[in-house]
């Protein structure tokens, strides 16, 4: 909604703006330096708006595909955060399994005792 038209008036070579959703076929816009008119017609309307498509709809293509892509590595992320962290408390129940932690050294008594 704030695309702005740019015209360079014919009397004075003066540049100004008119706003895209005012710009239309029969509108009278005026120079604000001269006071010369300018009306639009029907084939200066259609290049304008035919630009103005193509340049933002091949931005928000692009905008849309991206945000796809992106969607779609967060996900890849997660799902490889999640494997790995997975992995990760097997291997530490693994090794709580395959290791014997020292623990307080119990004496043997009786007949096993002399054995030792």
């Amino acid at each position: 909604m704030t695309w702005q038209v740019p015209i360079i008036c014919h009397h004075c070579n003066h540049n100004y703006t008119i706003p895209f959703r005012q710009f239309q076929v029969g509108v009278v816009f005026y120079c604000p330096s001269c006071s010369g008119s300018f009306v639009p017609n029907s084939v200066l309307y259609k290049t304008v708006r035919d630009s103005f498509e193509r340049f933002y709809g091949a931005r928000r293509r692009e905008r849309e595909a991206y945000q796809r892509k992106r969607v779609r590595e967060q996900a890849e992320f997660e799902q490889r955060q999640a494997a790995q962290s997975a992995a990760f408390k097997k291997s530490l129940h693994d090794m709580a399994e395959q290791m014997k932690p020292a623990g307080k050294l119990v004496r043997r008594r009786g007949l096993a005792a002399m054995f030792t």
